[in-house]
């Protein structure tokens, strides 16, 4: 599974470490950014609150053999979508249009990094499901 979205420093982060939650090593979970960005620290803080820790991960650029080896690519927004290698034939490609709860001129509120953070909990829950990974 390779989640990308624009920057890598929330959404794709948060979607990367709910995969390796509840799938463990029945996955291999990925995230990157059309942008390589810093994790933000509100991705953090929300992540911490559901008892995961993310403070060591660190934002990354699309890297295509990864990309191509990937069973699915998730994108998390519209914007990657534009943005994005397109997908080859034979990979499953999902789209999520989750909000961006970084605002380009500072950040967000942490009650929205949390709506955000619950939203992609539940897609990753679906996605894991629908592959019978859980």
């Amino acid at each position: 599974m390779y989640f990308l979205c624009v920057h890598n420093r929330c959404r794709s982060q948060m979607a990367k470490a709910f995969a390796r939650h509840f799938a463990g090593n029945k996955v291999i979970a990925n995230s990157a950014g059309v942008e390589e960005s810093q994790i933000h620290p509100l991705t953090i803080e929300v992540m911490k609150e559901v008892g995961i820790d993310i403070s060591d991960q660190q934002s990354k650029r699309i890297d295509m053999k990864v990309f191509i080896s990937s069973q699915i690519v998730i994108k998390l927004c519209e914007q990657v979508n534009e943005k994005c290698p397109i997908v080859p034939f034979g990979i499953t490609n999902v789209q999520w249009d989750i909000p961006d709860p970084t605002p380009k001129q500072g950040g967000g509120t942490i009650e929205e990094f949390r709506v955000t953070r619950d939203l992609i909990r539940e897609n990753v829950l679906q996605l894991l499901k629908e592959h019978k990974v859980v």
